[in-house]
Order: C-alpha cells, then sequence, then structure tokens
C-alpha cells in the first residue's frame, strides 16, 4: 500500500467508514497507475464494477478509449480491496481552455523540458497504440503538460490528492485544499 492510500486508508478506519474506502480504492489508486496519460482523465466515481473517468474532450475520451484494458490491467493490479471490470469516460467540468483574465500565452511559445518530453514518450511507448492514434495521444498530453505548466507558473495549485490544477485554494475536483495559502 502506497503512503497515501495507507494514509487515507486510516482516516477511512478511524471514523468507521472501511466500506466506503473499499467502494472507492480505484478512484484512489487510478493516479498512481495511469502515470502522465492518466492526467487527462481524473477519476470520478465508482459505479458498480466501473470507474468513471472525467476527460476535457471528446478527443480524449476516444484516444484513452483504446487504453482500456491497459488501464484495467493495471488499476486491478494495485487494488486489494476491489476489482473493476469497465471504464467509463465522460466529459467533465475542467478549468477554461482559454487563458485566465490577465493572462495572455499562446501555447506554440511554451516549451517543455528534456525530462517533460521523456514522460510523455515513456507514456506513450507502455501503450499498444498504432502509430497514427499514439501521435494523436502524444499530441494531446503535449497541449495538456504545457497548459498545466503554464497555470502553475502563474498561481495554480496542484492538488497533492488527485493531480488536478485549480485557481483557488480548494480542489474543485475532490475537495482537497491547497498546501500553499
Amino acid at each position: 500500500m502506497t503512503p497515501e492510500k495507507s494514509y487515507l486508508y486510516s482516516i477511512f478506519k478511524r471514523n468507521n467508514l472501511l466500506s466506503e474506502f473499499k467502494q472507492q480504492e480505484p478512484v484512489f489508486v487510478w493516479n498512481q497507475v495511469a502515470g502522465e496519460v492518466g492526467k487527462i482523465a481524473r477519476p470520478k466515481k465508482v459505479q458498480g464494477e466501473a470507474l468513471i473517468l472525467e476527460v476535457p474532450s471528446a478527443a480524449a475520451k476516444q484516444e484513452l478509449s483504446y487504453l482500456e484494458d491497459q488501464f484495467l490491467n493495471e488499476l486491478n493490479d494495485n487494488l486489494e480491496e476491489t476489482e473493476i471490470r469497465k471504464l467509463k469516460f465522460e466529459l467533465g467540468r475542467f478549468p477554461s481552455r482559454e487563458a485566465p483574465e490577465g493572462e495572455d500565452f499562446d501555447l506554440d511559445e511554451v516549451s517543455l523540458s528534456e525530462e517533460e518530453h521523456e514522460r510523455i514518450e515513456e507514456a506513450i511507448e507502455k501503450t499498444d497504440l498504432d502509430r497514427e492514434t499514439a501521435g494523436s495521444l502524444k499530441k494531446l498530453l503535449v497541449t495538456q503538460q504545457k497548459e498545466r505548466k503554464v497555470r502553475l507558473e502563474n498561481g495554480w495549485n496542484e492538488c497533492p490528492s488527485c493531480g488536478g490544477i485549480y485557481p483557488d485554494h480548494v480542489c474543485p475536483y475532490c475537495g482537497f485544499g491547497s498546501q500553499s495559502s
């Protein structure tokens, strides 16, 4: 069990909520198994034997659906209490793709570090996608990483729980507060 998952487990146990922990375990495990590719799909909830994931666009929904079997295998290998049989990708609430007021940037001018490019390449290499689909997914990941980078440089916060980024002090996706105020 990872330290983060162990911490969550202890909180749920202390509050007599172990059945809820067991039901929502896939939500807690998603970020650790999905890696870079998973940053464009946020876990929303477990519904029966399905994990519902929010994605920012129809293109992301389509690209990630090609990886469903791979994600299911990795997810179930890391679950201790639950088994997920289906991933459902839904369009979700994401911060506007427009630059926030007062922030004017062109993504073509944003550069990624060698390490960021390597993480994206490694994520793509782990997939069984054909060349065209892998190329499309790579473009999506590069765009997402550039937006994320610019927002973090402009004072947005990264949620320590779900990995989402947001401009306020409380994550609108999972409800966790930011570490900095």
